[in-house]
């Protein structure tokens, strides 16, 4: 088992594991739980972390991690509105799929 990644919060830990679960690799959560004992121990053995069961999985999650961080809000948003080819429904830049019926935005 290897730690790939750990977060302030346990909803952007749980939002990484989705990426790796997206691409194939099985993880979990470690210290999910601890949030509640902030202030009785270190802050930093409350953080959750994202181990992958395999240590061959890590560079591969590793490399996901990297590609999605990288994708930042703002430069996401800065693209332009796009109209889905499936409904025609109008969306903003920064979704990557049709709000209204789940097609995938056209490549930039």
């Amino acid at each position: 088992m290897k730690r790939v990644y750990s977060g302030t919060s346990l909803a952007e830990v749980a939002h990484v594991q989705n990426l790796l679960e997206h691409e194939g690799i099985v993880s979990f959560i470690k210290n999910a739980s601890l949030s509640g004992a902030l202030g009785d121990l270190p802050f930093l053995d409350c953080q959750p972390e994202l181990w992958v069961l395999s240590d061959s999985l890590a560079p591969r999650a590793e490399s996901v991690i990297r590609a999605a961080l990288a994708e930042t809000p703002s430069s996401a948003a800065s693209g332009a509105p796009w109209r889905c080819a499936r409904c025609s429904e109008p969306n903003e830049p920064q979704f990557a799929a049709c709000w209204r019926c789940g097609a995938t935005a056209p490549p930039p």
